[in-house]
């Protein structure tokens, strides 16, 4: 984002996956970028800390969005969606005994499931005891307004502006450990907005893929992505750019 700001390229609203919507923040100057360093650092070891009798699983997931929903409610144990990224992709997470079951079920459905290899269940109710440690560290730390609008994971709202932003943001991060991704919500949030250029900044090219599938057809939307692992560093940027 910085390499693009001084190009004179500014988002007119931005919105990061998980644990990536701190750099989003930090693009929309909600937060220094020492101080996301700082709150990454506390958001890790929170989690890490936890010693459950289950950590719970995650699983990726690729078939029809509508079809896993159906399913994964009609499984017994506590098991949810956890990262909606797409119309045909998503993560689920819960309990040991419910991602098995589900996994059990998507698979017998025709679905492809892979097992993630994860220290704990994410977004889940699983992880909601971090929520604490993390919330008091970023009360210390230099949160405020976003100057441009960065759409929430948790809801695919956009973060509150005001005096009493900071705290709000406290509460919404914190809500973020536990809640699911709504990615596919936010990029229709973004949509609605007026967005039609959306850019994935970051390694790879994931979240251009997501972004493909949920808002990529519509008329007048591009979807780009500035890195990709079989095409330089400047020959991608410059092919960014263009578009």
């Amino acid at each position: 984002p910085r390499l693009v700001t001084a190009w004179g390229i500014e988002p007119d609203m931005v919105m990061g996956h998980s644990l990536g919507e701190y750099g989003a923040l930090v693009a929309a100057g909600g937060m220094p970028l020492g101080d996301a360093l700082v709150a990454v650092a506390a958001r890790g070891d929170a989690m890490t800390r936890l010693a459950l009798g289950d950590n719970g699983l995650m699983a990726a997931v690729f078939g029809p969005l509508d079809d896993v929903n159906r399913i994964v409610e009609g499984v017994d144990g506590y098991v949810v969606v956890a990262n909606v990224n797409s119309t045909k992709e998503c993560v689920i997470g819960g309990e040991t005994a419910g991602v098995k079951a589900a996994t059990a079920a998507l698979q017998a459905a025709g679905m492809k499931v892979i097992q993630l290899p994860v220290s704990h269940a994410f977004h889940t109710r699983i992880v909601e005891p971090a929520a604490a440690p993390l919330r008091d560290v970023l009360r210390g730390l230099g949160l405020k307004a976003p100057r441009v609008p960065v759409v929430a994971n948790v809801d695919a709202q956009p973060y509150p502006t005001g005096p009493d932003a900071a705290e709000k943001m406290v509460e919404i991060l914190g809500r973020q450990i536990g809640s699911p991704v709504q990615w596919v919500k936010g990029l229709n949030a973004l949509y609605d907005a007026g967005c039609r250029v959306f850019v994935e900044m970051g390694p790879k090219r994931a979240l251009y893929g997501m972004a493909e599938d949920v808002v990529g057809g519509r008329e007048g939307v591009s979807v780009l992505f500035t890195n990709h692992p079989k095409t330089p560093d400047v020959v991608q940027v410059n092919r960014t750019l263009c578009g």
